[in-house]
């Protein structure tokens, strides 16, 4: 089940994880499944219920959304542990965003077109993604909710 906003987890900074164990793997996997049964294309930890630096993200186009635009470009399952933006670019765009955490409501966010971002995945490895366009905005928003951020804080 998605936590729902009023929810305080949504509204507090987790906790990073200092070593990767199978309670790690679990909740991964619980994300994944969560995520399966959703149309979203990340989920963060507190989403449902974990206060813990933890996100995935994934995204297939389907035929009618590369009809619409064709430069929209899958993203690989991702799972990103203590993920840090370590750079952004200053060019940005404003876009609707859609939450999971807050249903039935679109806000119009500000992000970074591109950005740079370190993670450790899920069997500790340091790993680095250099993202832009939508890719860039799904890691924004992820991270956004790891920091306690949601869309209606850009309101």
């Amino acid at each position: 089940m998605i936590t729902q906003f009023p929810d305080p987890i949504l509204s507090q900074k987790t906790q990073d994880v200092k070593k990767i164990t199978r309670a790690t793997h679990a909740l991964i996997a619980r994300l994944w499944k969560t995520l399966e049964k959703q149309e979203g294309v990340g989920l963060a930890a507190p989403q449902i219920g974990k206060p813990v630096n933890i996100a995935v993200v994934h995204f297939e186009p389907s035929k009618e959304q590369l009809e619409k635009d064709p430069g929209l470009k899958p993203i690989p399952k991702t799972v990103l542990i203590n993920p840090k933006i370590i750079w952004k670019s200053k060019d940005t765009t404003i876009e609707k965003e859609g939450c999971l955490s807050v249903p039935h409501l679109e806000a119009d966010v500000p992000r970074a077109k591109k950005i740079h971002v370190e993670y450790l995945d899920e069997s500790g490895k340091k790993q680095k993604i250099k993202a832009r366009g939508f890719f860039s905005r799904v890691l924004q928003h992820e991270i956004d909710h790891l920091h306690g951020k949601k869309i209606i804080d850009y309101q």
